[in-house]
Formats: C-alpha cells, structure tokens, sequence
C-alpha cells in the first residue's frame, strides 16, 4: 500500500499493510477515526474527512462495546455521498487504554487505541491525588503504554507544597518521567513539546480541570479545544471536554484528548499492578510465604516495610484497594455469580491470612 504523507502524519504503521492485503481492502479507503461521541465518528483519511457509521454486519459481530471503533482506530471505509461513509472493518489495534466501565462490572470502556505515550495529568495542587495517580498509572502499564506524569498549576503552588509533592511522587514511583507544568507562564512547556516525536500518538489522560484542554492548544498552537478559567475561590480547572478527539500536530505527533477521568478502575489481570506497585512486589520477595497477601501474615516483608515507614499507608491501602477492584472484577467478567463458589474463594482468601 502507497503511504500518503496524510496518513504518515496520523501515525499509520506500515505493519497493517498485511493486514490490508490479507483482508481484501485494497478497494476500501484506510482511514483514523479522529473523533468520537456517542457512536457518531468523524474518519480523516488520505481523501479527506467523513461522518462515518459502522456497518451492520459490523455492529452485529460486535460482541461489546470494545468492538465498536474508538478515537485512534484505523478503519477501512467505503465513501457515500457527499461527506458521509461507512465503517466496515477495524483494523489490528496495536494498543487499547481502556478502564472498568462506570456502573458496569466486569465490563470495558475503551478510552483510546493505537496509542504510544500518555500524558497523565494530574494538578500538583488542590486536587492532588497520589492514589488517583497510581490508577491512571495502572491503566497505561496494563495497555502496555509509556506513562508520563505532568504536574500542572505549579504557578499557584507554594514552593514548600510542591517539593512535599515531588517528595511523595519520588518515593512511590520508580522510573517514570514526571514533568512540572504551568499553563499560566507556560514554564516547563518546551520540555514537554520537545519530548514529542513525529509519527508517535499522544494520548491525555487526568481528572477534569487539570489543564489538558490548555497544554493541547499550546502544542497544536491554536485553540482546538474549550477551556475554562480557573474558579476564583478555588483555583479548580473546570470541565470542558465532553468526547475524545485526535490533533495532528504539524511536522510532529498525534494527540488524543479525553473527558476527565475521575472514577477509575483497572480492567486487567492483578499482574498488571505489578509495575505500579513495583515496591511492594519487591519486598514480597522476601516474605515468608510465596503467596502472601501482605495483610497479617509473620514475617511479611511488606508489613515490616511498613512498620519501618518505608512505604507510606495511603500506598499500601491503594494496593489492596486495586487488587480487590481487580479480583471483582475478573470474577463478573468470568460470570462467576454464584453465592457459593464466591463464598469458597473468600473462604480459601481467609485460609492464607490466619497462617501464624
């Protein structure tokens, strides 16, 4: 397939060439779904830019709504008239950062694909959150996707506050890039711009109000997205963004954009947690028993850390949280309802905890 500079601009991999060529689409158009807001899609392709719908046969076959295309998808398309267009396949998602659907357990909502790098944004001040900090973490690490942190609103935060910030993100957080940022004064903003790499997709995840709307319109260099002022009061960020968008940046990246994320659950394997609670795994080395649960177990390596102030509580405690969220979770995706089976496992749980 013929690479238009188009489509090397969204960030096509030359990899789905065979997925193309095996699937008989060589008569469709390829195309990035660049927006999406309640099954409606817009789709920029080599061509131009359509309001897509998914076709029947592909709203048939989708089994869930992970099956339904999402901003960052490349999709193959048959053109109607005028600006309109049909989505008929998906092609392979390279990556998928989703989460635990609010309200729905056992159950996944795609927040974006095909995504290299995500930005999580976080204010370093009022709305600070090291917890909320792990979960976004968690998603990225269970999409198989570099997370970088980017603290905003350092303009208003006193110097002591933010190096107590930094301190707490320092001693939990291993190996993760982390970025200070004002939006105001715009310090911190080259770093963060140059870090972006042509071809690579960028994707803004955080609760509303942290400024992600603002530091996309600075990188794109015009205003693309809604923003609000802060509240006088308060110095909150407001919620603006409602769907999720794709931006191509000129001579560089892709971003992706993101409504505010405030409920948050991890919709992978309690091996996913692994890598955000990457301390706590370490010390689990040295615990006594291989299967420890690090709840009241002797000689547990991870309570003694804790003793010892080597891990903070409000860590320990997100790690358990997490785990049980997880657990639930893989239970009502496996369907696994059934009072007594679930009373068996809790029971087996217990069994682990009362060793001495």
């Amino acid at each position: 397939m013929l690479i238009s500079s188009i489509l090397k601009d969204l960030g096509y991999d030359p990899q789905l060439d065979t997925f193309i060529q095996s699937h008989d689409l060589a008569d469709f158009e390829i195309g990035r779904i660049i927006r999406e807001s309640k099954k409606k899609y817009m789709v920029k392709t080599q061509v131009g830019t359509y309001h897509g719908q998914i076709s029947g046969k592909l709203r048939h076959e989708a089994k869930s709504r992970s099956d339904y295309p999402a901003v960052g998808d490349w999709v193959a398309i048959k053109p109607m008239e005028k600006d309109q267009a049909i989505i008929h396949e998906i092609l392979p998602r390279k990556t998928i950062i989703e989460r635990q659907a609010i309200g729905r357990f056992g159950k996944k909502q795609t927040i974006a694909t095909n995504v290299d790098v995500a930005f999580v944004m976080q204010d370093i001040t009022h709305d600070f959150n090291l917890n909320r900090l792990d979960r976004l973490i968690a998603i990225c690490f269970a999409s198989k996707i570099q997370p970088v942190v980017i603290l905003t609103k350092i303009d208003i935060a006193e110097k002591s506050e933010l190096a107590d910030r930094m301190a707490q993100i320092d001693k939990r957080f291993n190996d993760i890039s982390i970025f200070l940022l004002s939006n105001k004064s715009m310090e911190g903003f080259p770093a963060i711009q140059n870090m972006i790499e042509y071809g690579k997709t960028y994707c803004f995840i955080g609760a509303s109000g942290a400024g992600k709307s603002t530091l996309i319109n600075n990188l794109v260099g015009e205003k693309v997205m809604l923003t609000k002022s802060l509240r006088e009061k308060s110095h909150k960020g407001q919620h603006t963004t409602s769907h999720r968008e794709l931006f191509i940046l000129k001579d560089s990246g892709v971003l992706i954009d993101t409504p505010g994320m405030r409920e948050l659950g991890v919709a992978e394997s309690f091996k996913t947690l692994e890598s955000t609670f990457e301390i706590i795994f370490t010390l689990s080395d040295s615990c006594k028993y291989s299967d420890c649960t690090h709840l009241i177990e002797p000689e547990c390596a991870v309570l003694v850390a804790l003793e010892k102030n080597e891990i903070d509580q409000s860590y320990y405690d997100n790690f358990h949280k997490m785990k049980e969220e997880q657990s639930q979770f893989e239970l009502n995706k496996r369907g696994i309802k059934d009072k007594k089976t679930i009373k068996k496992m809790k029971s087996d749980s217990k069994n682990k905890k009362s060793r001495r």
